[in-house]
Parts: structure tokens; sequence; C-alpha cells
């Protein structure tokens, strides 16, 4: 299993979406629609090239902080532990320990929701809409990080360190670092991504196969919605 879907995975646990990938470094929005292959969402374009509008509506910000079984988060300032990095122009650090392999450590401290409204609808349109096929996935809901870190491990028992100012490292865990940092490891990471902004989880719809009616596709169907290059054909 690659990274992109062991990733997709922790969203599903968590939050019960899809992986945008990359996550952050992507171009994802609304309405986008696509296939999905080997386990990722592949764009094909949007459905506004079909003539289909939709009310977007934004939710409350929320969080994401997530550490696999056996990762082990300890902070330094100044060479010394502490429990929390304060905002001080002092050195310090954050180390990552991950005891197994295909580990990660995410931390979203800002993470903001925009969905569709009238998923329905828009499903209705698309339906009517020439050259429209079922086999393609659309976008209803993207989840916008906002200053998140990323980090996995490739094998068992590896570390990595943050480093940086006191004051860049309290930003960074506020979703707020302009940059200043650096990432040290005994071996790579199998994703790096810090303190950065984007679009880290997707929700999708189709439509249904008999009915024509939406499908959101949640996490306990999408691991057997796997697209492979046979699967491609339109649905009967």
């Amino acid at each position: 299993m690659g990274t992109a879907r062991k990733f997709s995975k922790v969203l599903h646990s968590e939050l019960d979406v899809h992986a945008a990938w990359l996550p952050v470094t992507n171009t994802f929005a609304l309405g986008d629609y696509g296939v999905v292959s080997d386990g990722v969402f592949v764009k094909m374009g949007n459905i506004a090239e079909y003539g289909v509008t939709f009310t977007p509506a934004t939710g409350a910000p929320t969080k994401l902080r997530f550490r696999s079984d056996g990762t082990r988060v300890t902070k330094f300032l100044a060479g010394a532990e502490v429990p929390n990095i304060p905002q001080v122009d002092l050195e310090a650090s954050i180390r990552i320990e991950f005891s197994t392999k295909d580990s990660f450590y995410v931390d979203a401290p800002v993470l903001t929701v925009e969905s569709m409204q009238d998923v329905a609808e828009v499903g209705a349109a698309l339906r009517k809409a020439e050259g429209w096929r079922r086999k393609y996935r659309v976008v209803s809901s993207t989840y916008a990080a906002q200053g998140c870190t990323i980090i996995s491990s490739r094998e068992a028992n590896t570390a990595f360190e943050l480093n940086a100012t006191a004051n860049v490292l309290h930003l960074l865990e506020l979703g707020q670092a302009q940059g200043g940092i650096t990432l040290s490891g005994e071996r790579a990471a199998g994703l790096e991504v810090i303190g950065a902004s984007g679009v880290v989880g997707l929700r999708l719809f189709k439509l249904r196969r008999l009915t024509g009616s939406t499908d959101v596709l949640r996490s306990d169907s999408f691991d057997i919605d796997y697209e492979t290059e046979g699967d491609l054909e339109d649905d009967v």
C-alpha cells in the first residue's frame, strides 16, 4: 500500500473523508470531477464545463491532530525538554519519534470545510447534462488546513526534528508559521509538509448506477471503490 492510501486511511478514521493527493500542494476545488485511480482522486475538470452551478457554504473552523500508535512527541527549548514551547527568542525543536513504519504525525491547527449545499440538485443537473458519465466522482466538500504539518515514516524506529526559534515553533502550533523551520532526520520521511496551507481532504459523490440519484462516498465504501483501468467504463 502506497503513502497516498495510508494517508487516506488516516483521514478516513479521523474525518471520514478522502485524501487530497498530494496534500496541500494541489488545486482541488468544489465541483471538480474525475475518477479514483489506485486510491487517489484524479481531477479531470469542473462541473462548470457542463453549465452546472451550486451554492457553497463554509463551516466553522475545526482542527486535526493525529499521532499513529507508538509515536512520541517531545519539545525542547535551548536543549532542555519542556511541556510547551513559549514565545521567546531561543532555539527550540519538536522531536517526533516513530516506533513503526508507515506511521503519521498530522497537525492541522485550523481546518476549514467548504461544502456544496445542494448536492441533490447538482446531481439531478448532471444526470441531464450531455456527455456526463456515471463513472465520474465530484468534489462536494473540501477540507483546507492552515499552517499544517504532516510527516510520515518509511521505516520503524525513526526520528525527525522540527528546528527553529521558539517564537516560530509556537506560531507553527497555532497554524500561523511563515517559514524559518527546518526538518532533520535519521532517514528520509515518506511525506513532508511543514507549516503549509491548502486542501488536505475531500468528500466526493457519484450518481447511483440504477436510480441516478446522488451517492456520497463515505469512508466505509471508498476502500472498495478504488478504480482500476478495467473499471473505467460507464455503469449500466
